[in-house]
């Protein structure tokens, strides 16, 4: 059972995970190039004897540090959406990833039950005990590989990271004649609340679904932004074609 845990990294993540990981009673130890604080270690510190063993640092990198670190002799694992298993040295016999599918930033407080964790590992024992672990814990797990693991980062970049650009957007719009966000939040409630009945484009709405090209017009001379005008017209054509291949 995994018990001892190290964490390699002093980011967001790896914080995250450290004041999850403690509220659970778990032992746990943070390692870094550059520690930033006296509870962290400096990575040349590192042993091998930790149950889990979590890689939180920047994708580019994992490789790397991986083949660097002293085997391990409990589970070695890193925590990216789009990393494949295969770029763990093969050194550390048990191999795993453990990818928290939610955005963490400083602020983050919920608690780690409520985050999909995806797991992935090098053989049958390894994803055992990390499955056996997310029991135990009441932690919601499941089975991705690496392939099924990088198309749905790619999916939570459209719908979290590009949505949320385009709220961003609609902010920037309204601010010019001077109304809150705050105004379109019961609508944008109401799709999330939706998310969970039919396939999205069976819901859409809007004047792209209508073919109402006159609206459609009108909103193109409000955007000053070239840039911003060729995206909703290009959004909108997406959303014709596809509303219209769907029905």
């Amino acid at each position: 059972m995994i018990r001892k845990v190290a964490l390699i990294g002093n980011g967001k993540v790896a914080n995250y995970f450290n004041a999850q990981f403690r509220a659970l009673g778990l032992e746990v130890q943070i390692f870094a190039r550059q520690p930033k604080s006296k509870s962290q270690r400096p990575i040349e510190q590192l042993g091998k004897d930790a149950d889990l063993c979590l890689i939180c640092i920047a994708d580019r990198n994992i490789e790397a540090l991986s083949k660097e670190i002293p085997a391990q002799t409990g589970i070695l694992a890193h925590c990216s959406g789009t990393v494949p298993l295969s770029s763990l040295s093969s050194k550390h016999q048990d191999r795993g990833i453990i990818y928290p599918l939610m955005s963490i930033t400083e602020q983050s407080t919920f608690a780690l039950s409520e985050v999909p964790l995806c797991l992935e590992a090098s053989d049958k024992s390894t994803i055992e005990q990390l499955e056996e672990f997310s029991k135990k814990y009441d932690l919601k797990a499941y089975r991705v590989p690496s392939t099924q693991r990088q198309r749905l980062h790619l999916a939570a970049v459209i719908g979290h990271n590009f949505s949320n650009y385009l709220y961003h957007w609609a902010a920037q719009e309204l601010k010019e004649v001077d109304l809150p966000l705050e105004i379109l939040k019961p609508l944008l409630n109401q799709q999330v609340k939706g998310l969970d009945q039919i396939d999205p484009i069976k819901r859409q709405t809007g004047p792209a679904v209508r073919g109402d090209n006159t609206t459609m017009e009108t909103h193109l001379k409000m955007l000053k932004n070239p840039e911003l005008a060729d995206l909703y017209k290009k959004l909108s054509d997406l959303i014709r074609k596809e509303y219209e291949e769907k029905l």
